[in-house]
């Protein structure tokens, strides 16, 4: 991945993406105004941060970014299957709809969400113009919301599964993700099967790799290219939050994902 260091903010891109087309940022925990557990990019305002700091924080990544903040559009996440396709910024006054996937073909809009051990799923389909962000924690891994996500932007942009791009960004890793017995239930409940490589037993213990889990899922529905981080959250705090880790008393990480207008840049195909 390639680092970027702007204004005191650190934030990676994937080398998989055509920054022509796009531009995306997976933002460290640098950078910010956040101070204690916070500190300090922390772009959650439910965790016990200063809301004023939290507000700070999202103006300093928008201009890191280099994106008006009037073009975000957000969600409240759940743990979810519920998409959501953008078709302009969330109002400010507007409560966010609670969802886990976003996805649009709009340039002058601005995906964003947040993360401290769950996978940012970035999906990019050059063909039909789409992009999107997808969270991913044990709960959706084990819904299989990638596969969903594919099978979205199919019905709702005519996506093809093969010409998408992915990303898998940084998150937990198979050594660090401890899971409980009910964990693997629920996989045996909604996968039935090809669930057993991606738990493993240390001692007494399980551990989950939701990032390999996420891209098992991404090639059986069909797509093909496929970048991981192999970045883990929890053993690298210097620059992420990890919600495991440091045991609930964290932040959030911020991930922006936008269009570049073609007609802005003069390359309309008209």
């Amino acid at each position: 991945m390639k680092i970027i260091d702007i204004d005191g903010t650190r934030a990676y891109q994937f080398e998989s993406f055509d920054s022509s087309v796009v531009e995306h940022r997976l933002f460290t925990r640098l950078g910010g105004v956040s101070k204690g557990i916070w500190s300090s990019l922390n772009l959650a305002g439910t965790v016990g941060d200063e809301k004023e700091a939290v507000a700070q924080n999202h103006e300093i990544m928008f201009k890191a970014f280099g994106a008006p903040l009037s073009t975000r559009f957000d969600v409240w996440q759940v743990h979810g299957t519920q998409i959501h396709f953008a078709e302009a910024p969330r109002p400010p006054e507007q409560k966010h709809k609670p969802g886990d996937a976003i996805f649009t073909d709009k340039p002058g809009i601005t995906l964003t969400m947040r993360f401290a051990d769950c996978i940012p799923l970035l999906f990019h389909d050059p063909v039909k113009k789409v992009i999107g962000i997808v969270h991913a924690g044990w709960l959706g891994t084990a819904l299989q919301i990638s596969r969903v996500a594919v099978e979205a932007i199919g019905k709702r942009y005519g996506s093809k599964a093969s010409d998408l791009i992915v990303g898998i960004g940084p998150a937990i890793c198979g050594n660090c993700y401890e899971v409980g017995e009910d964990v693997i239930r629920r996989f045996e409940k909604y996968w039935r099967k090809d669930y057993h490589p991606f738990f493993k037993k240390i001692k007494e213990s399980w551990f989950l790799d939701i990032s390999n889990a996420n891209e098992y899922i991404l090639r059986q529905a069909g797509v093909k290219q496929i970048e991981q981080s192999h970045i883990c959250t929890a053993e690298n705090l210097n620059e992420w939050y990890s919600y495991r880790k440091e045991k609930g008393l964290t932040g959030r990480f911020g991930v922006v994902f936008a269009l570049k207008d073609s007609k802005a840049d003069g390359k309309d195909d008209n």
